[in-house]
């Protein structure tokens, strides 16, 4: 066997065994989540259209383009709902700028050159801290520190880096996250959130509710949780949404425990073919 040949073979071997690590880590753990939307999207996961999907809820005119009620303009307890809701959109965003965060401290662990997007984010984080409930978004300050630290799927309107060179390096960092394993499992959680927020009534203040989930760890510890106001919907429709879940349930565990002994046969083969 040629050199080339040897290296390509190690280097293919180098990736499906990544692979499978990243595989591992996605199922440690099974969730089933039950719940009632309006509608349900049959559109398959799309990295960049995901990214773009959660990176825009930033943009200021988000929710108003979306026809998401404005908390100002009503009165409890609609007020609070609609507070809710805007907060479960934003905290999408934010777990996504926190795992880009991380991915950012350990690569930074292998310069000597501080990145500056870290010390924005750790700058925001203290100045939200010491400022709580009195942050003001006027704030010159807060305008600069609350600048997203993630890279811009677009060109930015109040920004002067639109040059060409600035657009292929912001395009080639998103290229790099979107090969990122870590970053790619959370870009898909948040995705999967997103969508079922959308395919609520979201220009209506009611939220969607998960009426029962049930979290099943590889240590055999089984967490089940519902919501109260399962118990307060009639007999028959309680007893129907106890009946589609734990149907979920057993569909979900059928498939995790195949994709259990699916990945033991591969990691065994493996075992075999890498060199002691």
């Amino acid at each position: 066997m040629s050199n080339d040949i040897q290296k390509q073979a190690k280097d293919l071997l180098e990736k499906l065994v990544s692979s499978v690590q990243v595989l591992v880590d996605d199922i440690t753990a099974l969730e089933v989540n039950t719940m009632v939307v309006e509608q349900i999207t049959g559109a398959k996961f799309n990295a960049w259209q995901a990214y773009q999907g959660i990176y825009s809820i930033n943009d200021k005119d988000y929710f108003d383009v979306k026809g998401i009620p404005n908390p100002d303009n009503l009165t409890e307890p609609e007020k609070t709902q609609a507070q809710e809701l805007r907060k479960r959109y934003t905290s999408l965003f934010s777990q996504l700028e926190r795992e880009y965060f991380y991915i950012l401290l350990e690569q930074s662990s292998e310069s000597s050159e501080p990145d500056p997007r870290i010390i924005q984010y750790q700058d925001r984080l203290k100045y939200e801290v010491e400022h709580k409930a009195n942050i003001v978004q006027t704030d010159q300050i807060y305008i600069k520190l609350a600048r997203p630290i993630l890279p811009a799927p677009a060109p930015i309107a109040d920004q002067e880096d639109n040059d060409q060179k600035k657009l292929r390096q912001r395009w080639q960092e998103i290229e790099d996250l979107l090969n990122n394993n870590k970053f790619i499992r959370t870009l898909r959680k948040m995705s999967e959130l997103k969508a079922a927020l959308d395919g609520g009534h979201i220009t209506s203040v009611d939220i969607d509710i998960i009426y029962a989930q049930t979290v099943m760890q590889l240590d055999g510890d089984i967490i089940s949780r519902y919501h109260k106001k399962l118990f307060e919907l009639p007999e028959g429709d309680r007893d129907l949404m106890l009946k589609i879940h734990n149907e979920g349930i057993v569909a979900g565990e059928k498939q995790w425990r195949g994709t259990l002994d699916f990945l033991i046969s591969i990691i065994q083969k493996l075992a075999q073919i890498i060199p002691k």
